[in-house]
Parts: structure tokens; sequence; C-alpha cells
């Protein structure tokens, strides 16, 4: 699906690039584009259709977005239509350049064949920090990224391109991403929380999704539950400093501290048990504050499946109220590996897509279900 002519420029990148391979967690099976190997190519184009709320319009073809995902691991880079399919996928190691000016000038070289190839109809940014949305300048929580705070993705890409350019936390596009092919599709009033480094998020509310004064609605890492900063003791990170606190020398990461917990390790029973409960508190507070109709979890560590969930929502009622217990349902994010993708050109396209961009959840075609409490033993 890529032109078969490839600028020059992207050999000074694909020493850093490396292959994201798309897992197809939808219900239509993934299409892989048929092309002819490339030497040294690093990147991979692919078709990962998802189901988009509402009827789709008739398209000859869908508008495309260049779309990114800044991390503070990896950034990853794609090309995502209006229909939500994940046409290209390619990603780079964030510490590979040496500060946030220069990640965004190694992006713009990414960009141009992309651009060139694709033709894409604006640039979107999923992006860690707090944003500055008029200018899309980052002014907040980039402690990850040297030299990121000031930055303006917006600004750099436009001018390089003259394409119209968004900028969004990542928190939000995630929630974004869910509410338009993932776990709150129909939803009016959700919340997302990924688990990682952090833990952040995003808000939806009568199906818009909520930013703010500042736009930092969401960052509820930093809140105190306990006495102690949220995402500093009941992320995977807090959970593997837990354990090296329980036990010094051992190493674990949060998956290690599982494993252990389940071969019998007691000790890592009790952390564990810790690590649910500060989990389980910040989050009650935050259903007594929005009263969502669901909470998505996402983040690596929900590969343990249903067995996380039991657990969560076990410790979960020991501190709700019954009524807010039964009014409000805990799931998993569904909307893949390539949830900051999709939820930047979601952003792109409600704001600049018009009459071009299919309905999202926030302006549906057709009415969707209304929000219901699932039942008591849908939460149990």
């Amino acid at each position: 699906m890529d032109a078969p002519d490839r600028a020059d420029s992207v050999d000074a990148h694909r020493d850093d690039v490396v292959d994201a391979h798309v897992p197809n967690t939808n219900t239509a099976p993934a299409a892989i584009a048929a092309r002819a190997p490339e030497p040294r190519s690093m990147t991979t184009s692919i078709s990962t259709r998802a189901p988009a709320t509402g009827p789709l319009p008739a398209l000859p073809t869908a508008p495309r977005v260049l779309a990114f995902d800044i991390g503070g691991t990896w950034v990853k880079i794609g090309v995502v239509d209006a229909t939500g399919a994940v046409l290209h996928v390619e990603q780079l190691a964030t510490q590979s350049v040496p500060d946030g000016k220069a990640l965004l000038a190694r992006l713009l070289t990414i960009a141009r064949p992309l651009v060139a190839s694709w033709a894409p109809v604006g640039v979107a940014f999923s992006t860690l920090g707090i944003i500055d949305p008029r200018e899309g300048r980052l002014v907040g929580a980039v402690e990850a990224i040297e030299g990121y705070f000031g930055q303006s993705p917006k600004a750099s890409f436009e001018s390089a391109f003259g394409l119209p350019v968004v900028v969004e936390n990542d928190g939000n596009c995630v929630a974004l991403a869910e509410g338009w092919t993932g776990s709150a599709v129909g939803l009016k009033h959700y919340i997302a929380l990924t688990l990682g480094t952090g833990i952040g998020g995003g808000i939806v509310i009568d199906g818009r999704l909520y930013r703010g004064a500042n736009g930092a609605a969401g960052e509820w890492g930093y809140m105190l539950v306990e006495g102690k900063v949220w995402e500093d003791h009941a992320s995977p990170r807090g959970l593997a400093a837990a354990a090296e606190r329980a036990r010094p020398g051992c190493g674990y990461d949060a998956a290690a501290v599982f494993a252990a917990r389940d071969a019998g390790d007691d000790v890592m029973r009790g952390v564990l048990a810790q690590w649910f409960a500060l989990l389980a508190t910040g989050l009650a507070n935050l259903l007594f504050a929005f009263n969502p109709a669901r909470v998505i979890i996402g983040g690596g560590i929900t590969a343990r499946g249903p067995d996380l969930l039991q657990e969560l929502r076990a410790e979960m009622r020991l501190r709700l109220r019954p009524d807010f217990y039964r009014m409000c349902d805990i799931v998993l994010a569904s909307a893949g590996n390539q949830a900051g993708l999709l939820g930047a050109a979601r952003r792109w396209l409600d704001e600049l897509g018009g009459a071009n961009a299919p309905a999202s959840p926030a302006t549906p075609l057709s009415p969707p279900p209304a929000d219901r409490a699932p039942s008591p033993s849908a939460s149990a």
C-alpha cells in the first residue's frame, strides 16, 4: 500500500524504527497488504478494520490522517482512515534522540515520505503531557522527555506541510479510541484509565471529551490516596517498587509480582493486596466524582484479563456503596495497541473532518443505546 518510491530521507531513520505488529482485537479479520519486500525496511503496512458507531457513509476513498502517538518509551507513527482502519504503522524509540526538539525534527523526517505516499488530509498527535490546545504546545507533565516542555508539534508540522494539525493528551486519545472502536462504543458517560508508568486517562461526559479549564483533566495519577501520590504506588511501576521494598534485590516487574504470588509467594501476596487496595480506593473516588456508566482499564498489565478484573471488582465492592457499585461496569480496554493513533485521528476528524468524518459517539448518525447500569451479576 506504500508508494513504490521511498524518499531517500527514510534511510536516515530506519535504524531507529522497528516493526509494530498490530494484533487484531476486532471482530473483522486483518488484511495484510501485499507488497514487495524492501531491503532494510523496518516499517509495516497493515489494515485493521474497526467498527465505528453508527452506519458508515459511502466514501470512495476514506480520508486519511497521519497520526503520532508520543510516549516516554516509544513513538508510534501511523496512517488512519476515517473508518477506523489503521493502514500503516511503525515506531521509534523515544530515547533514540537526545531531547524533545530533536524528536520533533526526527518525526518531520519520518513524515515526509509518508505524506508523499499517503496524501493525508491532516496530522494528529497523541502525546504525553498537558497541552495548550490553541497552540498545540506542551505546557506541563512532560518529565519523561528531556527538553519537551514548550515544544509545539502543531507549529512544526503546519509549517512543514501546510496541513491542519491537532494535538491531544494521550489519555484523552485512549478515551476517544475506546468510544470509537472499543469498549465504550455507544456510551455517553465513561472514563478510561491507562495503567503504565503512571496512571492517566480521559473523561467523556454526555458524549463529549472533558478537558477541564486548562486541558489538564484526567491527570488523576497525581491525586493523593491515603496520603500517597496515586500513580507512584498504584501503577505497575508502583507495584514493582513495592516488591523491591518488600524483598530488596528481587528485580521484579509487575508481571513477575503476579507470577510469584500465583506460585504461592506469601510476601508478594501481601504486596499485591496493598496494591489492589490503593488502586481500588482511587478508582472508587473517581466513580463517586463522575458517576460514569463504564470504566475502561487499559495498559499492559491488563493482559491478565478476567483475573485482574475479578480481583479489582472484589476490592471495589468493599469501597463503594452498593448502589454505586451496581451503577458502573468495569471492563478492559479493547481498542488495541494502536489506541493512541486511533484516538488522535478521531480527535482530528471530530474537529476538522466535517462531512468527511463518520459519526463518533459524540455525534452519532443514529441514536446509540442508552447508558444503562449492568446487572449486579455483571460486575460481580
